[in-house]
């Protein structure tokens, strides 16, 4: 049998096809270039590059779970590619079809990056209707043997206050391996059901060949359910990317006659190592995003709600913190949750998004984001416009199909209940009602917050529970951008509970990102690096509060305020608490944390993370990670071992120049550098602490 080989190349990357006579067609190679051997049939009519499976069609289970060898995989061929050069680099479209389906699969390459964008477009070109209850984003089988014993897994596990917590594992540790020259059933999956997108783990993983030094990063796109799979097939290995489907999230879709769906995106990058790949990524996820000036800014964030005010919103307990964060330099004020509730009653009353006037007396709300301008900040606000709690007074007013419903009832989670944004009553609802709130107070910030998980979906209106929760996450982002097209220069920060909904589909709109609900700063370095991996520096809000809530009469040592300070210097700062109750010397310290991290911040919007002792994880007793640039690097130390330690640093593999201490510089730091071994070494006398360094290149 003749066989063609269809080549896409695109800078360092390049794709590899093998179309056979009969127009079956089957994916040889990803990655960066190298030369390609051939590959035997019995080598390659199992590489399939895309998996789509429909209820009407013959499922393969005899592969147990795994989402490989569908219907579709197994009788596509070949019809037709083309390529489009877009702006930010190249996309190739390539179209095979069966009886049923007609599926174009886009391949986005972007300039100066070692990695690619993959998604599906699905069509129903049979003359009855289809139910499609899987469609893979990415897909690439053969990447490895079977049984490589020097393959590993990197893996992230997420959750509240522990947000970016990578291990790594054998897969042979993992159950990945074939005992039986053929295929296991077995497939190790990463996966999310529900509508808090990152509640268990981030989604995506780094697979790392130990032996050919090469790592390759896989991400999945979507602010709901997901799916990522690894397995064996045919005495290869396979992994794949794709949103949600019918066994792991509920999901199905039905599709009429010539109806489309697009699945969602997934993004690939390659590299050397671990740290490599999530440079690339870092990278990519600045060309995907929406242009932002919030991005290119960096403003300072007050938020009034750590280790302060939390959820009790009064003119006359906002404004000295108005006061103190315009006096040490902060350029944007935030007012947190309970702005329309009375004390701290919010929590199952939300829906009712206006004032709450006994809160904000002689002018109201609007003349406190007045007060906040004249002190040379701009205001913002909190709202939680997906929920509306199970007392609100609006309930009455809603009309039926506003809500999540499960079982032909509304489906309530922690005294919540979920709006449903694909219900264009309720997009518009919800769009007035924060659009008004903005143009009335004259907000410039907007905190989305998003505090409950809606559960598997929502079956109002929906072929399946899935579907219903699919309907309304994309309804989300295109409600994002109804308000982006309203206010173009609007900052949104989103927030699940901190870190619980940090996904990448949302962080293409919204220029910043709660990373974490963590009060300990002691325990914030384990995710002032880490986070990271899931967003890029300048996305990434850290919180900084010097001042502890929770301890009475709490005074923090000077060596406390800049460990706080520190912990927010390769990302975002969220600086919060009640600052104004310290002293003038460690106000200063703020200041000068505040000084410094506006004459790093044009840098850090360019830079890349890196990580010289491996990302953190709770409990270890020092943290260290920085943001690499062409000419600098800008490096945290944090000592988090409870005693006076030195910490030393293998930096030989950074090309060092010089070493100077960045923040602080008005306290002393005790740290050497030996050229010769590259060995960074600093010594901490105080129980915890932690020094922002300067690194010049060479």
């Amino acid at each position: 049998m003749n066989v063609k080989i269809l080549n896409y190349s695109f800078e360092n990357l390049e794709l590899d096809f093998a179309i056979e006579d009969d127009k079956r067609i089957y994916l040889l190679y990803v990655g960066k270039k190298k030369s390609l051997k051939p590959i035997s049939k019995n080598n390659r009519n199992f590489r399939n590059f895309v998996e789509a499976d429909i209820a009407e069609d013959n499922r393969n289970t005899h592969h147990g779970l795994k989402l490989i060898e569908t219907s579709f995989a197994n009788t596509n061929k070949y019809v037709s590619h083309r390529i489009i050069k877009t702006n930010s680099g190249s996309e190739f479209i390539i179209v095979t079809a069966n009886e049923f389906l007609e599926i174009e699969t886009h391949y986005v390459f972007y300039k100066d990056c070692d990695g690619l964008s993959s998604f599906n477009i699905v069509k129903n070109i049979s003359k009855k209707d289809v139910t499609l209850t899987s469609i893979s984003s990415f897909v690439y089988n053969g990447f490895s043997k079977a049984n490589n014993k020097h393959l590993e897994l990197y893996q992230a596990d997420n959750s509240w206050n522990c947000e970016a917590q990578w291990k790594k594992d054998s897969f042979l540790h993992l159950g990945i391996y074939n005992g039986n020259n053929y295929f296991a059933n077995k497939r190790f999956t990463i996966s999310n059901c529900g509508s808090w997108s990152t509640k268990d783990h981030l989604p995506m993983m780094v697979i790392n060949d130990k032996l050919h030094k090469n790592a390759t990063l896989i991400q999945i796109e979507n602010n709901g359910s997901w799916h990522l799979e690894i397995g064996d097939n045919r005495k290869h290995l396979y992994y794949l990317a794709c949103g949600p489907e019918f066994y792991d999230h509920q999901w199905k879709k039905m599709l009429n006659p010539n109806e489309t769906f697009i699945s969602a995106q997934a993004t690939i990058t390659f590299g050397e190592d671990f740290e490599k790949t999530i440079q690339e990524i870092t990278k990519i996820r600045r060309k995907y995003r929406r242009f932002s000036k919030d991005n290119e800014n960096l403003p300072v964030i007050f938020n009034d709600y750590m280790h302060a005010l939390w959820d009790k919103q009064t003119t006359a307990d906002i404004k000295p913190l108005v006061d103190i964060a315009s006096q040490v330099g902060c350029e944007i004020f935030c007012m947190d949750a309970g702005w329309f509730a009375e004390g701290t009653s919010w929590w199952d009353i939300l829906g009712n998004w206006e004032e709450y006037e006994p809160n904000f007396p002689n002018g109201g709300l609007k003349a406190l984001c007045d007060y906040i301008r004249q002190k040379g900040m701009k205001p913002g606000l909190w709202f939680e416009p997906e929920a509306i709690g199970i007392n609100s007074p609006k309930l009455k007013d809603l009309p039926d199909g506003f809500l999540f419903k499960v079982n032909n009832q509304n489906s309530v989670h922690q005294k919540r209940y979920t709006l449903n944004f694909a219900n264009p009553e309720v997009f518009k609802y919800m769009l007035n009602a924060v659009n008004d709130a903005i143009n009335k107070y004259g907000l410039a910030y907007i905190k989305l917050d998003y505090n409950t998980d809606a559960g598997v979906g929502n079956e109002y209106d929906s072929d399946s529970l899935g579907d219903g929760l699919l309907k309304h996450n994309r309804a989300y982002i295109n409600w994002l951008k109804e308000l982006f097209k309203l206010h173009p220069d609007l900052i949104i920060e989103n927030c699940g509970s901190g870190g619980c909904r940090m996904d990448n589909e949302i962080l293409k709109y919204c220029s910043i990102q709660s990373t974490s609900d963590q009060t300990d700063f002691r325990k914030y370095p384990y995710l002032s690096a880490n986070v990271l991996t899931a967003t890029t520096p300048e996305q990434a809000a850290v919180w900084s509060y010097p001042v502890n809530a929770y301890i009475k009469n709490y005074m923090p040592t000077d060596e406390e305020v800049v460990m706080n300070m520190a912990n927010a210097m390769l990302g975002r700062i969220h600086l919060a608490s009640y600052i104004n109750k310290l002293p003038n010397t460690q106000i200063e310290l703020i200041k000068e944390g505040i000084r410094y991290f506006k004459a790093i911040r044009s840098f850090k919007k360019t830079s890349l993370p890196i990580f010289p002792k491996g990302t953190a994880k709770f409990f270890d007793k020092e943290v260290v990670g920085g943001l690499l640039g062409k000419e600098k690097i800008i490096l945290g130390v944090w000592n988090t071992s409870n005693h006076s330690r030195t910490i030393k640093i293998d930096l030989s593999k950074y090309n060092i120049k010089d070493i100077k201490v960045g923040y602080p510089r008005t306290l002393p730091t005790n740290y050497t550098y030996d050229n010769r071994t590259n060995i960074l070494s600093v010594t901490f006398s105080d129980k915890y602490g932690a020094r922002i360094f300067e690194l010049e290149l060479y």
